[in-house]
C-alpha cells in the first residue's frame, strides 16, 4: 500500500469572500449596547451564510472571516463559557469579567480590530492520569476564553461540512456513546475481521505550527484570522510563575484546541484514510476516531499490515508518532473465535477505546455480539480520583459531601452505563461505598471505631445513587 504525497489527497483554496461589510463596534455607552437576542440572531443568520457557502464551495478559502468578530458574537461567546472554572494566571474570574461586562467587551473589540490584542499565556496544570503519569492542562484567561469561543463558534461553521463522518471528538451534536455505537454497528454487519489499534504518542503536544497553518489555510485566507490563531499557538505557557514558550503542541484544555486538533487529523488521518487508503484495499476498511483516539478495521489481513506498515510514516511526515507499547493488530469479529480456533490461535484478542474494553461475545440465540465492559485502567483511575477527592473533604461536614458523592456516581452510570456493562457499575458502586466508609472512619477519633452495621443503617436513611437503565449505544449510532 503506498503512501503517497498528502497533496494529492488535499483539496487546494481558492480564495473567495465569506462575508462583506466592516466591524460592528458598539458605544461605550452602556444604553446603546446592542439587544442580545436580536444580536445573536443576526450572529446566528450570518454564520448560517457562512455554512451554506462552504457547502456550495468545498474548494473556497473564505478572505474575510474576520468581520464576524463582532460584539455581539463576544457576547454570545461569554454566555456559553463554562461558569465555576478555575482562573488563568491572571487570576480573573468570569464574575470578577461580568461585573464590568459592556466595557470590557466593547474594549476587547476594539483591540481585536486594531489587531493590538495578544492572548495571554495559559496556566499549567498537572493532571493526574491515574496510572502514575500526569497529563499537562493549559488554563486560559477568562478573556483568552471568550476569543477562542468566538473563533471556535464561526470555524466550526465551515469545518463541519468539511470532516468526514467517522470522526466524532469534540463536535456539536456528536458524542463519545455515537462513536462506540457506529464502531459496534460497522463490527456487527460489515465484513470486519482485523482491527489496527494505534495510539499516538502525546498528541497534543506534538501538533505542528506549521503544518497546522498550512492545513488552516486551504478553508482559510483571512490574514487576520490566521494571524489571530497564531498569535494562540505562540501565547506561551505559565509553569510555576514563569513563562515558556509553545513552538508546537496545542494546549489540551484550551476552547479552541480541540477543532485544531480535529482540523489536523482530518488532514493527516481521516481524509487520507478516505481518499488513499480505501480505494487501494483489496477488501472493505474502515475508520472510527474520537479526537486522538482512533480504530481502523479491514476485511483482508494483508490490508490491515499493509495499513499497520505504512501509518508510522505518515504520521512520521507531520511530527506525529505511534506509541509501540499501545499499537496492536488483533483478529476480531463474528468469524474471530472460529478462526482462531482453526489456526491455534487461541481466544481473540479483546481491545480498548474510550475507556471500555471491547470483546467477542454470544447472544442468547448464540450470535456474536459485540460486549463492552468498563476498562480496568479506567476502573482504577476513578476509584483513585474519588479516593482523591474524599481525602481532601475530611473536614466537610457529611450531609454536603453526600449529595456531590451521588453526582459523582451519576455521571459515572450516564457515561458506563451501557449495554453489558451492568457487573462492572455493580462494582464500581461497592467500591465507592467502601471507600466512603473508610473514609467515615477516618474523620474523626470517634468515626474509628464505625462499624459496618452502623454504616448500614447510615446508608439506608441517606441511600447512594443507583444505576437505573443501560443506554443501547445501537439507538445512538450515527
Amino acid at each position: 500500500m503506498a503512501d503517497r504525497e498528502s497533496d494529492d489527497c488535499i483539496v487546494p483554496s481558492i480564495a473567495g469572500n465569506a462575508e462583506g461589510g466592516k466591524a460592528v463596534r458598539p458605544s461605550r455607552d452602556s444604553s446603546l449596547a446592542p439587544n442580545t437576542r436580536s444580536g445573536e440572531l443576526s450572529v446566528i443568520s450570518r454564520l448560517h451564510r457562512i455554512t451554506s457557502r462552504a457547502e456550495q464551495h468545498p474548494e473556497e478559502a473564505f478572505n474575510n472571516l474576520f468581520t464576524l468578530i463582532t460584539y455581539d458574537l463576544l457576547e454570545m461567546s461569554f454566555e456559553r463559557l463554562e461558569r465555576n472554572k478555575a482562573p488563568g494566571y491572571d487570576g480573573q474570574t468570569l464574575e470578577d469579567y461580568e461585573a464590568n461586562l459592556e466595557s470590557n467587551l466593547a474594549d476587547l473589540l476594539q483591540r481585536l480590530h486594531r489587531q493590538s490584542y495578544r492572548p495571554n499565556p495559559s496556566l499549567r496544570r498537572e493532571i493526574p492520569k491515574g496510572n502514575g503519569k500526569t497529563r499537562p492542562l493549559g488554563i486560559a484567561c477568562v478573556e483568552d476564553k471568550i476569543v477562542q469561543r468566538a473563533l471556535v463558534t464561526i470555524l466550526e461553521k465551515i469545518y463541519e461540512v468539511d470532516f468526514c463522518d467517522s470522526s466524532y471528538g469534540f463536535r456539536p451534536g456528536r458524542s463519545c456513546h455515537q462513536a462506540l455505537g457506529n464502531l459496534g454497528k460497522i463490527i456487527a454487519t460489515k465484513r470486519v475481521n482485523w482491527i489496527s489499534d494505534a495510539d499516538i504518542k502525546g498528541f497534543f503536544d506534538n501538533v505542528s505550527h506549521e503544518h497546522l497553518l498550512e492545513f488552516l489555510q486551504k478553508r482559510i485566507s483571512d490574514p487576520r484570522m490566521l494571524k489571530l490563531i497564531t498569535k494562540f499557538l505562540k501565547a506561551g505557557v505559565m509553569i510555576e510563575g514563569r513563562r515558556e514558550d509553545t513552538d508546537e503542541g496545542v494546549p489540551q484544555g484550551s476552547v479552541l484546541s480541540p477543532l485544531l486538533a480535529n482540523v489536523y487529523l482530518h488532514y493527516v488521518l481521516d481524509l487520507w484514510f478516505e481518499t488513499q487508503i480505501k480505494p487501494v484495499l483489496t477488501g472493505e476498511g474502515y475508520l472510527v476516531r474520537y479526537a486522538d483516539d482512533f480504530l481502523c478495521m479491514f476485511e483482508k489481513e494483508d490490508d490491515a499490515r499493509r495499513f499497520q506498515a505504512v501509518l508510522p510514516k505518515r504520521l512520521g511526515r507531520f511530527s506525529l508518532e505511534l506509541a509501540p507499547e499501545k499499537t496492536q493488530l488483533l483478529r476480531f469479529g463474528r468469524f474471530a473465535d472460529r478462526d482462531s480456533k482453526r489456526l491455534g490461535e487461541g481466544a481473540p484478542g479483546v481491545f480498548d477505546f474510550l475507556g471500555f474494553t471491547h470483546y467477542g461475545g454470544h447472544s442468547r440465540a448464540g450470535k456474536f455480539k459485540l460486549k463492552r465492559r468498563t476498562a480496568k485502567k479506567k476502573y482504577r483511575a476513578k476509584l483513585s480520583d474519588m479516593k482523591s477527592w474524599l481525602r481532601s473533604e475530611l473536614t466537610t461536614p457529611i450531609e454536603e459531601v453526600w449529595p456531590t458523592i451521588n453526582q459523582k456516581l451519576q455521571g459515572h452510570y450516564q457515561y458506563y452505563g451501557i449495554n453489558d456493562n451492568w457487573p462492572w457499575l455493580t462494582k464500581y458502586l461497592k467500591g465507592v461505598q467502601l471507600l466512603v466508609f473508610r473514609w467515615m472512619r477516618r474523620r474523626s477519633q470517634k468515626g474509628k471505631t464505625l462499624s459496618h452495621s452502623s454504616f448500614w443503617q447510615y446508608r439506608d436513611r441517606h441511600p447512594f445513587a443507583l444505576p437505573r437503565k443501560l443506554t443501547d449505544l445501537i439507538a445512538n449510532y450515527r
